[in-house]
């Protein structure tokens, strides 16, 4: 059974027992997740961290012809503000108060579609929930059904909360059934020859890069829901196949795809390094039958990247990897294979379908560390000086707390990691940086003898 036949997206913790709470160790953290359910914990002390909303409300804000309400507070409408960077960004706040939270905000919710219509003229306005109204309970649907035969064009309700889950990346699966059960057309019987690469939280440049390599195997594409348009959703139903950047984010959109629309679901790895390109390319050739076209491109690729990337780049150097569970085997084999040591790891969450993904890291210690968590920067601050970690690789903002705790810090922000230019990148970007090496550590942000209690004294077993 399809999961549009729900009314909203369930939180990862229901569709897939998702944990998002655990510190320990590779070996253990396998143990725990193998069964049919994976034990939950909590943390009696949560440092700061995302939520699904701002997670929902990042992707929507990257669809160019469209609006955004964020139904709430002034305070929730400040999500917008860290994409005035982006042109063709439009976002309202309904602004309600504590008077409409007892008398209800439907007025409020009105008139800014209304607004939005009249000064956007988009092609879909997106009702972006909060607590306050996921609280209070009102009635959006009734206003959508008003005004949607008024205006003309899709009105979509996404059923975010802010805080019936600790996975953020719930946010995307609320964004995509949303996406699927309003805006997807379902005249899927005449397929079309192009592919969608689907794609939620990558930067523009990694985007950018296997949008080029498509173009230069001669693939027709289209990229969806992240830098994509009102119309390229409408037509994924018409795709040939899908396939999935980083699938523990983008496989709900492709499995709802194929399962509901007969849209093939291409499963690759996530293309990051040279073997997950590479076997990314090779699943996607095998289904178009362009085989011998691909390996020539890879063999090219290969020798290439073996005239400007030193292998021994990070001799006698420890690294800590903060990534999505998706790539941390691409990144530790990568940084194995350039003479690092990978001595632990940390993801926002492991859930039921991710979890293969730790039966890939079988060429690492079972002792190296496994954090499982959102935010949370003590406890890596922790792991950093108890191991004297020298590099701290992470994707996500915030990692000043490494700094001074004597690593250096590599962000993959604004950098292109996809692709074999990305190891070119990455291993570019190694040889910058060793030269700051202990050079920029400032006073620690923890006491000593809070470092010297164990990093998970706080993470428990949740009782039911």
């Amino acid at each position: 059974m399809s999961f549009l036949d729900e009314r909203k997206a369930l939180t990862r913790e229901k569709r897939l027992s998702s944990l998002s709470h655990f510190h320990g160790n590779l070996e253990a953290l396998i143990d725990e997740t193998s069964g049919e359910e994976i034990k939950q914990r909590i943390r009696t002390f949560s440092q700061i961290h995302d939520d699904e909303t701002i997670y929902a409300f990042d992707v929507l804000s990257t669809i160019e012809d469209a609006a955004i309400i964020v139904n709430g507070s002034i305070g929730c409408g400040a999500i917008g503000i860290a994409q005035n960077n982006n042109e063709n960004f439009s976002w309202y706040s309904t602004n309600l108060v504590e008077r409409d939270t007892i008398l209800g905000g439907d007025d409020k919710l009105s008139e800014a579609i209304l607004r939005a219509y009249e000064e956007k003229h988009p092609k879909a306005i997106f009702i972006v929930g909060t607590p306050v109204v996921a609280i209070n309970n009102d009635d959006i649907n009734s206003v959508i059904l008003e005004l949607e035969d008024e205006i003309g064009i899709p009105i979509i309700s996404i059923y975010t909360d802010g805080f019936k889950t600790k996975t953020p990346v719930t946010g995307y699966d609320i964004v995509t059934h949303s996406l699927l059960k309003y805006l997807v057309s379902n005249n899927e019987d005449v397929k079309e020859d192009f592919i969608n690469i689907i794609s939620y939280s990558e930067d523009i440049e990694d985007v950018a890069v296997i949008a080029d390599i498509f173009r230069e195997l001669n693939i027709k594409f289209q990229i969806l829901p992240r830098f994509s348009n009102v119309d390229e959703i409408k037509r994924a139903s018409k795709a040939r196949a899908s396939v999935v950047l980083n699938p523990e984010e983008g496989e709900y959109l492709a499995k709802e795809l194929e399962e509901v629309f007969g849209v093939h679901y291409i499963e690759t790895d996530v293309p990051v390094g040279f073997r997950g390109t590479k076997n990314f390319l090779l699943k996607i050739a095998a289904f178009l039958n362009i085989e011998d076209e691909v390996i020539e491109y890879i063999d090219k690729a290969e020798t290439e990247l073996s005239q400007v990337v030193i292998k021994d780049v990070l001799k006698d150097k420890k690294i800590f990897v903060d990534v999505a569970l998706s790539k941390v085997s691409a990144y530790a084999r990568l940084f194995t294979n350039l003479g690092g040591e990978v001595v632990g790891f940390s993801s926002s969450f492991v859930d039921l379908d991710n979890r293969k993904q730790l039966k890939k890291l079988d060429f690492l210690p079972k002792t190296t560390i496994a954090i499982i968590g959102n935010g949370q920067q003590f406890e890596k601050a922790n792991e950093l000086a108890k191991n004297s970690i020298d590099i701290y690789f992470s994707e996500k903002s915030g990692s000043s707390f490494a700094t001074d705790e004597g690593a250096v810090v590599i962000s993959t922000k604004n950098k292109v990691t996809y692709g074999f230019k990305g190891v070119e990148v990455i291993a570019n970007t190694i040889k910058k940086v060793e030269e700051f090496q202990g050079k920029y550590r400032l006073k620690s942000s923890y006491k000593e003898s809070f470092k010297k209690r164990s990093g998970n004294w706080y993470v428990k077993q949740e009782v039911s």
